[in-house]
């Protein structure tokens, strides 16, 4: 999970119309589990944490273990396809953790480790974590921020529907599944998400298989993100940037050691996806079975990303192209040539 804490509501704003924020807030959840009277007392002033990928039974027990204090108010599903939702819970409150088990990270954002102060990790250990360290979460959550928008969460509202649809796992696993492949690299994410959402949309075999051509196009980017093109083979295997299969193998080969069983495993794994979404652009394939391709990638995504996450991890990467143009507006504002 993800951790954001802040304040929702600190107060009305001039012209503001109380009624239709509350609503906004509180009354558009899928499921709610809210003392009516202490939210309606403790409106607008209302401090919050945001649990991202919070199992339904977790936070249900959860509302149950603190609803004897008097400042809890309860608990409720959040969603970021909704306006009011993306902007009172995850444009106001930071996100400060990630928790996994008894592993916590304390995030900074663009390398202000200066301000991580030690003594929260002990207070956090004293609480139970073994594991902590703190996290540059980069630019995530910044301006340069462009994954941070509802357009993003309607792909990844598609991506769950889709994975749900096609894959015999429970919400939960969906949830942890989308949110780590969006964590890790939001950029091929949206890549992902985008063919999920177009693949809903698809009336026809010539939109079905225009969807195969997304998922291909995915496999490569996904090969250009873990194992970048260049012109020096390895045992007279291309790893130029046609060779995309060629580079994600040498990629698991990096990070399985000397487990040839896992590297086959995997390796057979790309195979098999990247030969059947070729197939599905050239021959008729239902709906279905690609839906079922684009879950396979997905899983593949994570098996993939789960032999080096820290390395893969990287909150900079998928926000260079914003920052670039934020930099080159900057230059020619003040008529200047800048960095090239």
């Amino acid at each position: 999970m993800k951790l954001s804490i802040g304040d929702v509501l600190v107060g009305l704003e001039h012209d503001q119309d109380a009624e239709a924020l509350f609503f906004a807030a509180f009354a558009n959840s899928d499921w709610r589990l809210v003392d009516e009277n202490r939210l309606t007392d403790g409106f607008p002033s209302i401090f919050g944490m945001v649990f991202e990928n919070m199992p339904r039974a977790l936070a249900s027990e959860l509302n149950e273990a603190l609803l004897p204090h008097a400042g809890f108010l309860g608990a409720l599903s959040v969603h970021f396809v909704y306006g009011p939702h993306l902007a009172l819970y995850r444009s106001r409150l930071p996100l400060q953790y990630r928790l996994q088990g008894t592993t916590l990270r304390r995030f900074f954002s663009m390398g202000e480790k200066d301000g991580c102060d030690p003594s929260e990790l002990e207070d956090m250990r004293r609480l139970g974590y073994t594991d902590l360290a703190f996290e540059d979460s980069g630019m995530t959550g910044t301006i340069f921020d462009d994954f941070d928008t509802r357009r993003q969460f309607e792909r990844v509202a598609a991506f769950r529907d889709l994975l749900l649809n096609t894959l015999n796992g429970n919400e939960d696993d969906i949830y942890q599944l989308s949110m780590m492949l969006e964590d890790l690299s939001p950029k091929l994410f949206y890549s992902l998400g985008a063919a999920a959402n177009r693949l809903t949309n698809a009336e026809d075999q010539e939109e079905v298989a225009q969807v195969a051509i997304s998922g291909r196009r995915y496999m490569e980017q996904l090969a250009d993100a873990l194992f970048p093109p260049t012109n020096t083979p390895r045992e007279n295997r291309r790893l130029d940037r046609a060779a995309y299969r060629n580079r994600l193998w040498a990629f698991v080969e990096d990070h399985t050691a000397n487990d040839s069983s896992r590297l086959k495993k995997i390796g057979n794994e790309i195979d098999r996806i990247a030969g059947e979404l070729n197939s599905a652009i050239h021959s008729d394939h239902s709906k279905e079975q690609v839906a079922s391709l684009i879950g396979d990638a997905a899983i593949l995504t994570a098996n993939l990303f789960s032999l080096a996450p820290e390395t893969i991890r990287n909150g900079y990467l998928a926000y260079m192209e914003s920052f670039l143009a934020f930099v080159r507006e900057l230059t020619e504002r003040d008529g200047s040539t800048g960095p090239t």
